[in-house]
């Protein structure tokens, strides 16, 4: 097996890129998981032993007909399996990651075609906010780092776009409400969770929020 040389991928991305096409969905990994591959990073888990793992565990999964994971966290015993199977020298080739640049070009592509879709039905103060969406996109090779960090980066102000028009356009009363709301669909802050894991928890309650009230949001759903 050989391991990705350092700094050629972003880890955390082509793992997810990995074990979204796995499910065949393009769900947005959780903070968990995000905390959970950030824990195997600093551990050393080469990403082809993450990956072989994620594909290990999927398959037990399907013989036993436990249905498909909705996070990496459901698949984690399976990848600390493969890591100490490697680490004993055990393991053979691993499947290789997914290419990032195609990978990142195919989820700007879906998120362009949201956005299209979502347009040709909205009232023109949401169809503004789509518009504004949209030349987030048109801007990600503005943003720095690799093709899938760069993707993100506009997925995420893209949708910053979306929100910031849908709470300008609630009445006061609801918009202040909406900040305890949220704090209590995320909880209190968990032990071992970070600030900007707690952060990104609270922002997808909003999406998730938004996306109850008709609007359409990207990052979760590409």
């Amino acid at each position: 097996m050989s391991d990705l040389p350092q700094g050629s991928l972003d880890y955390q991305a082509v793992v997810a890129e990995y074990f979204l096409g796995l499910r065949g969905a393009g769900l947005m990994l959780s903070p968990l998981d995000q905390e959970l591959l950030s824990d195997w990073e600093r551990r050393g888990l080469p990403v082809a032993v993450v990956c072989r793992g994620l594909r290990q565990g999927l398959e037990d999964l399907a013989e036993r007909r436990a249905g498909a994971p909705r996070s990496v966290r459901a698949l984690r015993f399976a990848v600390e399996d493969e890591w100490r199977a490697y680490q004993h020298g055990r393991v053979g080739d691993a499947p290789p990651p997914p290419p990032e640049e195609g990978a990142a070009e195919a989820r700007l592509a879906a998120a362009r075609d949201l956005l299209t879709d979502a347009g040709r039905t909205a009232e023109d103060e949401r169809r503004e906010a789509y518009r504004a969406a949209w030349r987030a996109l048109a801007a990600a090779e503005a943003h720095p780092g690799s093709p899938l960090e760069r993707v993100e980066a506009a997925l995420a102000a893209a949708d910053a776009r979306i929100l910031s028009a849908w709470l300008h356009g609630l009445p006061p009363p609801e918009r202040r409400a909406l900040g305890p709301r949220i704090r209590m669909l995320a909880g209190e802050r968990g032990r071992g969770a970070s600030p900007r894991a707690y952060r990104e928890a609270l922002r997808a309650h909003l999406a998730d929020l938004a996306r109850a009230a008709g609007l359409t949001c990207l990052r979760g759903s590409v």
